[in-house]
């Protein structure tokens, strides 16, 4: 058994867990860390914000195991409306 915690990284804020849970394996909690990581990015997304999803993940030592970082990056191109004339005689 794994005992995990998972900050969430805002910009410069940290949602620091305190409580943590409990996983299987260290590889089953950063699968579901990548899982809430992709969801948090869904919401945010439906918001128009695009920024990263940064979640750390801390071990029973409170020792950092991994950072899982999710990311939206939407290129906008040339998209004119075409023009259209109506010619009449």
């Amino acid at each position: 058994m794994a005992h995990c915690y998972f900050d969430v990284l805002n910009g410069k804020q940290v949602m620091r867990d305190d409580e943590g849970s409990e996983f299987d394996s260290l590889d089953t909690a950063v699968q579901g860390v990548a899982r809430s990581a992709a969801e948090i990015g869904t919401d945010r997304l439906a918001k128009s914000d695009t920024s990263h999803v940064v979640i750390v993940v801390r071990d029973e030592q409170d020792q950092r195991a991994c950072t899982v970082t999710a990311s939206m990056k939407i290129d906008w191109h040339d998209q004119s409306p075409q023009t259209y004339h109506l010619w009449s005689a």
